[in-house]
C-alpha cells in the first residue's frame, strides 16, 4: 500500500501543486475563508465526497465512507492567512495587499485535499470511515471548538483525528513528533488596581496605585519560582501597564495586560487562582483593590501517547527512522487542534518544510515564510497512511 499510495501522489502532485499556489495567491483571515471554502467544496463534489456539514459560513466536514466497519478517523487542515503583508518575491505571491499565508494554513489545506482524493479512490480496499474537517480561524478565535460544538465529530463517531503543521526548523524529509504535552494552553489576563488619587505634594491623602501595581507585578513573578514545582511549567508574561494622568498627581487606576501559558489543565486552574489571590491580597494590603478578569484562549494540546505512536510507526516505514524527530520540549505556544486532542485521542505532528539549498528556512509567521512544496507529498502519504493504519488497528 504505501508504494501505490506514493505512486497516487506523484500522479496528482502537479495538481496539488497548483492549488497550494492558487490558495497562496489569495489568502483570507479567519471567518472570512470564503474563496477558500468554496475552491475546496467543489474540489470535494467534483470528487463525489460527501458533504455532510457546512457549519457556519466557512467551515466544511467531508465524509468517506469505506466498506462497513465500527472505526472513523478524523483528517483536519487550517485554512486561514494571516495580517502580513507578504515579501517573499515568489511568483505566487499573496495578491492581496495586507494578506499572506505566513504560517502554512495554505499547504495544510492542500494536503488533506489531496489526501481526500487518494482515500476516496482507496474507499473500496479499507474498512471504515474518514471525515474530514477543513476548519476556520486557528490564527484567531478558534475554529475548531464550534465545529466540534455543532456536531462534527458525531454521525459517526469519530475515534481519532489527526493534524499536522509545517515546521521550518525542520528539513523537508523531516518529521516530528510530541508524545503528551505538545502546544500551551493560553489565557488573558488583565488586572486593575483600584487606588485613590491625591496631589503629589500630599500622597498620605490618597491611595498609590501605581505603587501597588509594582508590587503586584513584582510577587506575580515569583509564583512560577516558587510556587510551582521545577518540574512543571508556565509562562506568565505582563506586556502592558497604563495609568495616571500627570506626574505630581497620585494615580488611582491602573491597568495590567498579559497572558499566561500552561501545559496542563492542572497548572492551568492553580496558576488562575492564585494571580487573582496575589493580586487581591497585595492590592488589599496596600489600601487598594484589584479586580483580575481573564479571558479564557485555546486549551492545552495533549497527544495520546497510542496514536502518536502510529503516526510514528508510519513515518518511519515511510521516510526512514533518521528522519522521525522526537520533540523533547513542548511548544509554549498554542494550537486549536487542542480541542480535537482534548475531545477523543488525537495526534498532531510537524511536517518539516525547510531547505537551505533552495533558500527556504524563514520562520512562521515571517514576511517571508515559505516551504519547499515536496513536503506536500510527504503530508499527503503520512494523512492517508496513517489513517489507513490506525483504521485497521
Amino acid at each position: 500500500m504505501y508504494q501505490k499510495v506514493k505512486e497516487m501522489v506523484d500522479t496528482i502532485y502537479p495538481q496539488l501543486i497548483a492549488i497550494r499556489r492558487d490558495l497562496h495567491q489569495h489568502p483570507e483571515l479567519g471567518l472570512e475563508e470564503y474563496r477558500t471554502s468554496a475552491l475546496v467544496l467543489d474540489y470535494l463534489q467534483q470528487w463525489n465526497i460527501k458533504v455532510t456539514q457546512l457549519i457556519g459560513e466557512t467551515a466544511i466536514v467531508g465524509l468517506i465512507e469505506g466498506n462497513p466497519g465500527e472505526k472513523t478517523i478524523g483528517l483536519r487542515a487550517d485554512m486561514d492567512a494571516l495580517p502580513i503583508e507578504e515579501k517573499t518575491g515568489a511568483l505566487y505571491a499573496s495578491l492581496i495587499p495586507g494578506k499572506m499565508h505566513a504560517c502554512g494554513h495554505d499547504v495544510h489545506t492542500t494536503i488533506l485535499l489531496g489526501a481526500s482524493y487518494i482515500l476516496q479512490q482507496l474507499k473500496e480496499e479499507f474498512k471504515g470511515n474518514v471525515k474530514l474537517f477543513f476548519q476556520p480561524a486557528e490564527e484567531t478565535v478558534g475554529g475548531a471548538k464550534p465545529m466540534i460544538e455543532a456536531g462534527c465529530l458525531e454521525h459517526p463517531k469519530v475515534n481519532h483525528v489527526l493534524g499536522l503543521h509545517v515546521r521550518p526548523t525542520l528539513n523537508v524529509g523531516e518529521v516530528g513528533f510530541h508524545y503528551g504535552k505538545c502546544h500551551a494552553a493560553s489565557d488573558t489576563i488583565i488586572i486593575s488596581i483600584n487606588g485613590k488619587q491625591a496631589h503629589g505634594a500630599y500622597p498620605q491623602d490618597g491611595i498609590d496605585a501605581i505603587l501597588i501595581s509594582a508590587h503586584v507585578i513584582t510577587a506575580l513573578q515569583s509564583l512560577i519560582s516558587r510556587n510551582l514545582s521545577p518540574f512543571e511549567t508556565a509562562v506568565l508574561s505582563l506586556g502592558i501597564i497604563e495609568g495616571g494622568t500627570a506626574g505630581n498627581i497620585v494615580c488611582d487606576q491602573v491597568t495590567i495586560k498579559g497572558t499566561l501559558r500552561t501545559l496542563d489543565q492542572t497548572t492551568r486552574v492553580f496558576m488562575k487562582k492564585r494571580i487573582i489571590e496575589v493580586a487581591e491580597n497585595t492590592a488589599k494590603a496596600f489600601g487598594g483593590s484589584a479586580d483580575v478578569r481573564i479571558e479564557e484562549g485555546y486549551a492545552p494540546l495533549i497527544n495520546a501517547h497510542a496514536i502518536t505512536d502510529a503516526v510514528a510507526h508510519v513515518a518511519r516505514k515511510l521516510l526512514g527512522e533518521d528522519n522521525v524527530i522526537i520533540m523533547e520540549h513542548p511548544s509554549l505556544g498554542v494550537e486549536d487542534f487542542a480541542y480535537f486532542a482534548e475531545a477523543v485521542p488525537s495526534c498532531f505532528y510537524n511536517l518539516g518544510t525547510s531547505n537551505p539549498h533552495k533558500g527556504i528556512q524563514a520562520a512562521l509567521h515571517e514576511n517571508t515564510f515559505d516551504v519547499d512544496e515536496e513536503a506536500i507529498k510527504i503530508g499527503v502519504c503520512l494523512q492517508v497512511l496513517s489513517a489507513l493504519h490506525l483504521l485497521e488497528q
